[in-house]
């Protein structure tokens, strides 16, 4: 039996597990809500769940993910992976949280996002609610007894409500890493679809969200679609049941001191050493996964349009483009790099001649050292997403920009613009005209006012750091480590 105390559940964990030449194969997981829950994971008593996508010629060897399993990456964790078959896995994660929630949290909704739901959209539905149950069902067996569950996003809406009734008294939490819609954009879904993503998230005794206005959209949400008594002042939902659900804001946020001890190795200084050929006079730089709600082709419309308004500043300028690869299985994802990639190729046809060679590059990896080194030392950092729960990139960049700091650009509609209040650019993500002439005037932007900036921001992203965070948490669903 798996050993007894906290229980951390997400679609993906630490360790991503890969069907690769007949055998399963653990390689080191990375992003922002692995690298938060991380350093908990790594406590002797705490376990973390995550789904699998297991190939039908893997299911004779199942035994394997679990002795991978038992083996880790890392030997303080202990992920125990759920199997789910492949078509499953693809409908539920695929067509349902990433085609649908996804595109519908973000405000990406018509042509080349979430546009309509069709029959095999709803069969898929029906695969989101089978993967839910089959988590639920794991951790019935493994973990009968447990301190509290903490409970990851989107993919999983209604675990926390499923939990509830095999653990009616154990503290649960479930928290929500990407923005949350109003009920205008709620009412896109069906209302048994809607429906069930609140009840389940009513599951949990505390909801948590990125922002105040994430929060303020879920209470809303609750009080129009639901039958229960929503106290919007004191941020709590009551239910039939006798319960009250707190609903409550805890900003993502990064580790400082992993951070410098990062830009402090070998692997950030080769970095800096191969973008050194790369680089302009001035650099503008973005770092994101390339992605429709990250808004790259806008970005890339208002450089050339930047370019186009500044002449002096052709050949000096380049943009470097940090773009991780996404979900390159799902055909949105693969037209929208098409999109992209076109408008990069006509920019740089139509300025590379003046510009003394094409003004922008594209490094289309997941090279977390080389993004590092470039936010170090770049002279913009634009940030132009249609929607973000948070966005990191901004607050790593706030650690690890040199004393000579260059100007953060960013969307309103980004959770971290709140932070960064009066301590960067602020641009519509849809005005390319704007977001142009913010790109201008952070390249103008005196050092004096450009180094106050970045010191009002960095000491907000010191004040409320990744153990913040979940340590927050933790105290409000009354659990101690």
């Amino acid at each position: 039996m798996a050993r007894s105390g906290i229980v951390i559940v997400a679609n993906r964990g630490p360790n991503d597990f890969v069907w690769e030449d007949g055998q399963w194969v653990a390689r080191l997981a990375t992003g922002g809500l692995v690298s938060m829950l991380t350093p908990l994971a790594r406590r002797a008593s705490v376990a973390w769940f995550c789904c699998v996508s297991e190939p039908p010629d893997a299911q004779q060897a199942r035994h394997g993910l679990f002795t991978t399993a038992a083996d880790q990456t890392d030997p303080r964790l202990h992920v125990i992976p759920v199997p789910l078959p492949a078509e499953t896995y693809h409908a539920y994660y695929g067509k349902i949280s990433n085609e649908v929630l996804w595109m519908l949290q973000h405000h990406v909704i018509g042509s080349g996002g979430f546009d309509f739901l069709d029959m095999p959209r709803h069969q898929a539905w029906g695969s989101y609610l089978e993967a839910n149950a089959r988590l639920a069902a794991a951790i019935a067996r493994e973990k009968p007894s447990t301190r509290a569950f903490l409970v990851q996003d989107y993919h999983l809406y209604p675990l926390p409500g499923l939990l509830r009734g095999t653990f009616p008294n154990t503290p649960i939490l479930h928290f929500t890493h990407i923005p949350f819609p109003g009920p205008p954009v709620l009412r896109l879904i069906p209302q048994p679809w809607r429906e069930t993503i609140l009840h389940g998230m009513l599951g949990a005794d505390v909801v948590g969200m990125q922002t105040r206005i994430d929060v303020h959209a879920f209470l809303a949400c609750c009080d129009e679609f639901l039958n229960v008594s929503v106290d919007s002042l004191g941020a709590s939902v009551r239910i039939t049941d006798g319960r009250e659900v707190c609903v409550r804001a805890y900003p993502a946020s990064v580790d400082s001191r992993a951070l410098q001890r990062i830009m402090r190795s070998s692997e950030v200084a080769a970095a800096h050493r191969r973008l050194e050929p790369k680089r302009g006079e001035l650099n503008i730089i973005r770092v994101d996964r390339l992605d429709p709600s990250k808004n790259q082709q806008a970005g890339f419309l208002a450089f050339g349009r930047l370019l186009e308004l500044r002449p002096d500043l052709r050949g000096r300028v380049r943009f470097l483009a940090f773009m991780v690869p996404s979900r390159t299985d799902l055909g949105v994802y693969r037209a929208y790099r098409d999109t992209v990639y076109g408008t990069i190729e006509k920019i740089n046809a139509r300025y590379s001649e003046s510009c003394g060679g094409p003004p922008i590059e594209v490094f289309y990896t997941n090279d977390r050292e080389q993004a590092l080194a470039a936010m170090k030392t770049c002279n913009a950092l634009l940030i132009n997403s249609l929607q973000d729960g948070m966005n990191l990139v901004a607050k790593e960049w706030a650690v690890v920009a040199a004393s000579d700091p260059g100007v953060l650009i960013v969307s309103e509609t980004a959770g971290v613009a709140y932070d960064a209040l009066d301590a960067a650019l602020r641009i519509s993500p849809l005005d390319i005209e704007g977001t142009a002439r913010a790109m201008a005037d952070a390249l103008d932007m005196p050092a004096a006012q450009r180094r106050a900036q970045h010191a009002r921001f960095l000491e907000r992203v010191l004040k409320w750091s990744a153990h913040d965070w979940l340590t927050a948490q933790l105290g409000d669903l009354g659990v101690s480590l």
